[in-house]
């Protein structure tokens, strides 16, 4: 019986095979290439169904790697591997957990899980009320697998605190790649500004992103340094930090992205916070207090601001300097262009907004003339608001501001106040490391938006997951050492 069984199966398989290669060959006749792909994605639906974790892992291994691809006759484009891969862990998960109902749902009563819980929902709610329904609901279905995946499902993948490092190391070792490849590129064009802007191409097509993505490592590399046996004895490791560190510290300067040099200014800043154990709602009360003072004083600080006149340069100096030229850098007064053009768009749907992913489309009639700058734009072709608190507020309202805010805000104070009982080492300073990478973006955020971005939107709601899981999964010592990991095989 198990002889013609085994060659039944046998059959089958030379059977069907023999119709894939049949049907290939006819589709590629006719150039269809996207059969080919099929066994590809059978293996990843078999991949993901019994190994979720892994999967995720791969993931964000290739998500550095990603190359963004346009599909002319759909007039869409989407980033291989990443988004097809996310999708399908995306429907692959849900459909588990109806069928299996195996989640630890300890970490879902976490304040900021059920806050992301309710921005989802609120990003859903705007999204058929938008100006623009389609382009919100592809906005919202492309953050619902990013949140699905890099938040929920890297939940259960850090119940394991082994798994942290291990998905650090597995973004930092292609990041490492693509920092050299970006030196290389830069290097045969004299290192200059307008340089940079492609040196990264086609991995990372702008160079914002890129010193983003630097960023978030830079406090990694540097807490490795610094507490080397806490995470590891190997003796060639200390060699290693110092090596990753000058590429790193060379990558983040040449990548000519002013607002990652600012979250590393500001990560060092939290870390001395930190230092001087110094609570959450004191650092609240003194951006309060800093915000309140600005605005006091906004006409004098304007005016001040105005007697800068240093343009953005090749000159590493010169380009420091332009931070703050609100006169004459055309990429600061396009900033500020967009922000007022937001503004005004706020005023007119306060508690709706326009809809998930529209400020680029409808922001043009809100433009005055006295504001616009040579790079200013109608055609939706240059980006968007160029402020991660800005975005939600113009496209979904207060409400949807207020809900970000306090996604950031339940993060920092949770992770702060776990940082300052901990006792374990290893813990500790993996927390240190989702901190300050997690800081070096919420600053870079005040002058550029990329959560919707594939490379960058991993880094931020997998940090965010990492501070969940610490505190619900490893601050506590009764808490059992292993849990079932979801999507497992027994």
């Amino acid at each position: 019986m198990s002889q013609a069984t085994g060659s039944l199966r046998k059959t089958w398989f030379y059977v069907i095979s023999i119709l894939f290669v049949l049907a290939n060959a006819m589709l590629v006749w006719h150039e269809q290439y996207w059969f080919m792909l099929v066994p590809a994605a059978l293996w990843f639906v078999f991949f993901v169904t019994f190994s979720i974790d892994k999967s995720l892992l791969f993931i964000t291994f290739v998500t550095p790697l990603s190359l963004l691809v346009d599909v002319e006759q759909l007039g869409i484009s989407f980033t291989l591997p990443t988004e097809p891969l996310l999708l399908g862990m995306m429907l692959i998960f849900y459909l588990k957990l109806l069928i299996e109902r195996r989640y630890d749902t300890r970490a879902l009563y976490h304040p900021v899980s059920l806050t992301i819980a309710f921005y989802l929902l609120w990003m859903a709610f705007t999204t058929i009320s938008s100006s623009m329904p389609l382009t919100s609901f592809k906005f919202f279905l492309s953050n619902l697998w990013f949140i699905t995946c890099f938040y929920f499902i890297a939940l259960q993948l850090f119940k394991k605190k082994e798994n942290i490092q291990l998905w650090l190391w597995l973004y930092l070792v292609p990041l490492i790649f693509i920092i050299l490849w970006s030196i290389f590129n830069h290097s045969t064009y004299g290192f200059t500004k307008q340089a940079s802007y492609w040196a990264s191409e086609p991995f990372v097509l702008n160079h914002g992103i890129y010193g983003a993505m630097i960023a978030f490592f830079f406090p990694m590399i540097v807490v490795y340094m610094f507490n080397l046996r806490v995470f590891t004895n190997r003796p060639l490791m200390s060699f290693l930090m110092l090596v990753l560190l000058v590429i790193f510290t060379t990558g983040i300067i040449l990548s000519y992205t002013r607002a990652a040099w600012l979250g590393v200014v500001a990560a060092l800043g939290f870390y001395v916070w930190l230092r001087l154990r110094l609570r959450f709602w004191t650092l609240i009360a003194t951006l309060g207090s800093l915000a309140l003072l600005f605005f006091s004083f906004q006409t004098q600080i304007t005016m001040a601001l105005m007697e800068n006149k240093t343009d953005s340069a090749d000159d590493l100096g010169q380009h420091v300097q332009s931070i703050s030229n609100v006169r004459t850098d055309a990429s600061n007064l396009e900033r500020l262009n967009r922000w007022a053009s937001g503004w005004r768009m706020l005023e007119e749907r306060p508690w709706l907004g326009w809809g998930p992913g529209t400020y680029m489309f409808q922001y043009a009639p809100f433009q005055k003339p006295n504001e616009k700058t040579i790079i200013s734009t109608n055609a939706a072709d240059v980006g968007g608001i160029h402020s991660e608190y800005l975005n939600p507020l113009v496209e979904m309202g207060i409400p949807g501001f207020v809900l970000f805010m306090l996604i950031i805000g339940f993060s920092l104070q949770r992770a702060m106040s776990l940082y300052y009982r901990l006792q374990d080492p290893y813990i500790k300073n993996t927390l240190l490391i989702a901190m300050l990478g997690l800081v070096t973006y919420l600053t870079h955020g005040v002058l550029n938006d990329y959560l919707d971005i594939d490379k960058t939107a991993l880094l931020y709601w997998s940090f965010l997951a990492m501070i969940t899981a610490i505190d619900v999964y490893h601050s506590q010592s009764d808490l059992p050492e292993k849990l079932p990991s979801l999507g497992s095989v027994d």
